[in-house]
């Protein structure tokens, strides 16, 4: 399920990041079938996203968790991410940002908002607002947007007005998050429940609302899931794989994958080009497929398995021995 250890060094800035990560990953199957060229990501917010404490960031473990699983795709990640801001401010540069962007965009921001919240400064509503306003443009931009909900602050325990401030801050951070929730819903677009998996573990955290080295390896690990969901729902592409076994004996494994939902039909001809037998013909949901295909009551020789699909016909050698 998980790839190989892992332990790395990053030079970013003018200092060194160790990052560590027990394991890699796991890879979908899904990752073989990727239809575009590149993995193009613009991560867009406040300071979780520029990386505080510097040099530390999710960007780059999330390049090196997309890069194992995707081999030879280049993986371009631009870090927009400005220190303070607010969901106004952000909104304020936000056209800018994505004028020429492509792929997908990120936007993890809310918690400088959140601050002004508890201080009774600010409206949720304005947030939400800008946050669609964001969504909205962006996706009238052709970006595939996942929006991230916002780890709480570091919560003290106790009624000392340092301990209530954070309660309250954090109260202010579940609103948010669920009407960003809500928003994603509205909007169609999917969310990075950062916070459901980071949680109140102050082990993840460096100071009071920025993640460790850890910390930012498991936000690195959420972002991959979400666009790894993203590419297995609307970025495949239809292939057929070589059977397997092969040669084949008793039976064979048919692998393919589907961009969408198609009837799959193949058909067994033999090395004089005669049409032997149709073998499989069903309808089958978009994804990856195996289904086992018994060889015993074919001859033995050479043969080709034609294969039709919604989008896709081609053929490919099977060879059959007893």
């Amino acid at each position: 399920m998980f790839g190989k250890n892992l332990i790395f060094i990053c030079l970013l800035f003018l200092g060194f990041c160790a990052y560590s990560q027990q394991e890699l990953p796991a890879c979908g199957t899904f990752s073989n079938f990727y239809s575009k060229p590149s993995i193009d990501i613009t991560t867009f917010g406040a300071s979780t996203v520029q990386g505080i404490p510097a040099p530390l960031n999710f960007q780059t473990p999330l390049q090196l968790f997309l890069g194992n699983c995707y081999g030879k795709i280049p993986v371009n990640i631009e870090n927009l991410g400005v220190a303070g801001e607010t969901t106004t401010q952000g909104l304020a540069r936000f056209d800018a940002v994505i004028a020429d962007k492509k792929g997908f965009l990120l936007i993890l921001m809310g918690a400088n908002d959140v601050i002004q919240l508890a201080n009774g400064t600010a409206n949720i509503n304005t947030t939400v607002s800008n946050m669609r306003t964001m969504i909205q443009r962006a996706k009238a931009n052709d970006l595939d947007v996942i929006l991230g909900t916002l780890q709480y602050f570091v919560e003290i325990s106790g009624r000392t007005p340092e301990a209530l401030l954070s309660q309250r801050r954090n109260r202010f951070i579940t609103l948010v998050n669920n009407a960003y929730k809500t928003l994603a819903r509205q909007e169609n677009i999917r969310v990075a429940d950062i916070n459901s998996v980071i949680g109140k573990n102050k082990q993840l955290y460096s100071d009071g609302i920025h993640p460790n080295a850890r910390g930012y390896e498991i936000i690195g690990l959420v972002w991959f899931d979400a666009i790894n969901q993203e590419i297995a729902l609307y970025f495949q592409m239809s292939s057929i794989l070589q059977s397997a076994p092969n040669p084949a004996n008793d039976s064979t494994k048919l692998r393919f994958n589907l961009s969408g939902a198609s009837r799959v039909k193949v058909t067994l001809y033999n090395s004089a080009g005669q049409r032997v037998a149709v073998i499989f013909d069903d309808y089958r949901n978009a994804g990856y497929h195996e289904e086992d295909i018994a060889t015993t009551q074919y001859a033995a020789g050479i043969y080709l398995l034609y294969y039709e699909t919604a989008d896709l016909k081609t053929s490919k050698k099977l060879v059959i021995y007893h």
